[in-house]
């Protein structure tokens, strides 16, 4: 995508008119901070160009700032990241999280395809936030850009804080990939609820793979009888 195209996203997403940046974001000014030389060489080849897309602060959306003991968000910064080809875009996403101090909204513009990263942050007694996990949305073909993008309208999000905020976006873009991941039937969920699904999949991956192994029959039986009751609360959590 060129710059042109970076003003379409920013018109397509709503974003308030005081709250835009669109410009580039030079990889030399970020090289200096990364501490890991490995690091540096993943980002120098995997991606060719990061666009600040906007920055939502009190100060120019009139949405408060949220902090507690656990939590902290004065500022909402959106990227636009364009990687070099289908690299790892959650690696990407967590580097930049690690450099950048606010939760972070990441568009990435793969080859013919871009995808969507969130994430959930904690804040550190230094005051600094830890990114406790990514949720990236559905990976979206080039043409339906306008489309996914005015479905998540930033003006449609509540606005009480900038937790609210940024925790509708994420929801949004969770409830869209459970859908893609476990069907139609998910309603509308949170993060840590995703988490819980992809937890209790990944149980029953790991069980499936011991059933296989196992060579006795009764600790077979009694396996299988443990899968169909972690099948079962799959089931139940996406029909709720």
């Amino acid at each position: 995508m060129s710059e042109l195209e970076t003003k379409d996203i920013i018109k397509w997403w709503k974003f308030p008119s005081a709250t835009i940046i669109n410009r580039n974001l030079p990889k030399t000014q970020i090289y200096p901070h990364m501490k890991n030389a490995a690091d540096k060489q993943f980002l120098q080849d995997s991606v060719q160009s990061i666009y600040m897309l906007a920055s939502l602060k009190t100060d120019n959306t009139h949405i408060a700032v949220y902090e507690d003991d656990k939590e902290l968000y004065q500022e909402i910064q959106f990227l636009y990241v364009k990687t070099k080809d289908k690299g790892d875009s959650t690696k990407i996403y967590k580097m930049l999280a690690h450099l950048i101090p606010y939760p972070l909204v990441i568009l990435t513009d793969e080859p013919d395809s871009f995808t969507i990263y969130t994430g959930r942050f904690e804040k550190l007694s230094t005051g600094f936030l830890k990114l406790m996990n990514v949720y990236p949305s559905p990976v979206y073909q080039d043409e339906n850009l306008e489309e996914v993008l005015q479905q998540i309208s930033l003006i449609d999000l509540p606005r009480q804080n900038l937790k609210t905020f940024y925790d509708g976006l994420r929801d949004e873009i969770v409830t869209a990939t459970a859908k893609s991941q476990y069907g139609e039937a998910v309603a509308n969920i949170t993060g840590e609820e995703k988490d819980q699904l992809d937890a209790l999949k990944k149980q029953i991956e790991d069980l499936r793979g011991q059933i296989k192994k196992e060579r006795q029959l009764n600790r077979k039986i009694d396996m299988q009888m443990k899968l169909k009751k972690l099948k079962d609360e799959l089931s139940s959590k996406i029909n709720q």
